[in-house]
């Protein structure tokens, strides 16, 4: 059975997902704040469920700090206004994002994409100084592991399996969160540019290149 951290000051919030969720089969571990959290033992959990508006410590803090020890998915909770607040979690390293107030029924739909990117795969793949190694959910640029957040790892898998298509941003969603995306959505755009950024240290020139009005593509030299 997953077990699911839910991290929310809301204590009615955090009612209606610890119900729901347990009744959906899940293990649930509420958290009041970020601190509380931190300060246990997160890697029990399989998805963090993050609520960014948090006393003390924030979302965004506690999206930080827990990219730099692990790479469990999360999904942000934002209020509708903060456009801001949810790009910043998304460069953080955040996987996905809902706003408030939000449909249960999307939620769990969401959780379960997450954690079926995050299964074992059991496959390995190696191409254009690229090692994609699948059981591992791991990838390698001669020889040296790329640091890379959940999302970050399927979004290269993405490009992978299709070097030199252009792929638009609504056949990046279709294939990274299974739905296409608003127009004025740039969550695409961010997890592009983070993972551009982390190849950037590994290859001379960028090897993911925008196209204009279509999209993006992977480049590799064979």
């Amino acid at each position: 059975m997953k077990r699911l951290a839910i991290i929310d000051d809301d204590p009615e919030i955090l009612k209606l997902l610890d119900q729901y969720l347990t009744k959906n089969g899940f293990e649930v571990g509420s958290f009041s704040d970020g601190e509380s959290f931190l300060a246990g033992d997160y890697s029990k959990f399989s998805l963090v469920i993050l609520d960014l508006g948090l006393p003390g410590v924030d979302g965004l803090e506690v999206c930080k700090k827990l990219r730099q020890k692990s790479n469990i998915p999360i999904i942000m909770l934002t209020a509708a206004s903060d456009d801001l607040d949810r790009i910043l979690g998304l460069e953080l390293g955040a996987d996905d994002y809902m706003g408030k107030p939000f449909n249960p029924r999307e939620l769990l739909a969401r959780i379960k994409a997450l954690l079926r990117r995050s299964e074992v795969k059991k496959e390995e793949d190696v191409d254009n100084n690229i090692v994609m190694n699948y059981a591992a959910r791991s990838a390698f640029v001669n020889g040296e592991e790329l640091d890379l957040t959940g999302t970050e790892f399927d979004l290269l898998c993405v490009f992978h399996k299709q070097i030199g298509a252009v792929l638009s941003r609504n056949e990046i969603g279709e294939l990274l969160h299974g739905r296409k995306v608003d127009p004025l959505d740039r969550s695409i755009d961010t997890i592009v540019s983070r993972l551009r950024h982390k190849l950037s240290n590994h290859f001379e020139g960028e090897i993911i290149q925008s196209v204009r009005g279509k999209g993006y593509v992977l480049l590799l030299k064979n």
